[in-house]
C-alpha cells in the first residue's frame, strides 16, 4: 500500500508554473487563445523549443515561448521538463566584464553608482515658474 501512495501524481492546475519545458514532439501546434479557436493554430513550435509553464493543465497548458514571451496554449503531452541551462563559465564572465569595461557601457546591466551620478536629471516643465512670475520665497 505504501508503494502505491508514492506513485500518486501531484500534477494539475497551478503546478509547475514558472518551470521551463521543451517541446518533445517534432512539431506541436501553438494556439494564442486556446485549442478551440476557429482559425486553427497560429504556428507550430518545433522539437527542442523552450517554453515557460504559466498554467499546467490536462490536455493543453498555457505557456510562454522563451525568448519572445508570446503566450498561448500547446498540448501538454508534447512537453517535457527542460534540462537546466548551463551556467556560464567563470572565464566567460570575466571576458564579458572585460569587454564592458573596455568597450563602453552595456545596456544589459544596471548603471553603477558613479555612472548614475553622471546622468543629468530631467527638467519637468511644471517645476519651473511661468515667465514673469515672482521668485519663490519661504
Amino acid at each position: 500500500m505504501l508503494l502505491l501512495a508514492g506513485c500518486a501524481s501531484t500534477a494539475g492546475p497551478g503546478t509547475h508554473a514558472g518551470d521551463s519545458y521543451t517541446v518533445k514532439s517534432q512539431r506541436t501546434p501553438f494556439y494564442s487563445y486556446g485549442p478551440a479557436q476557429s482559425s486553427g493554430p497560429d504556428f507550430a513550435l518545433t522539437h527542442g523549443a523552450r517554453v515557460t509553464m504559466l498554467s499546467y493543465e490536462y490536455g493543453f497548458s498555457h505557456v510562454a515561448v522563451e525568448g519572445t514571451g508570446q503566450s498561448g496554449y500547446v498540448a501538454t503531452d508534447d512537453l517535457a521538463p527542460a534540462a537546466p541551462l548551463p551556467a556560464p563559465s567563470p572565464s566567460a564572465l570575466l571576458a564579458s566584464a572585460h569587454v564592458r569595461h573596455h568597450h563602453g557601457a552595456d545596456d544589459s546591466r544596471p548603471p553603477t553608482a558613479e555612472e548614475q551620478s553622471q546622468i543629468p536629471l530631467p527638467e519637468f516643465p511644471e517645476s519651473k515658474p511661468p515667465p514673469g512670475a515672482p521668485a519663490f520665497r519661504y
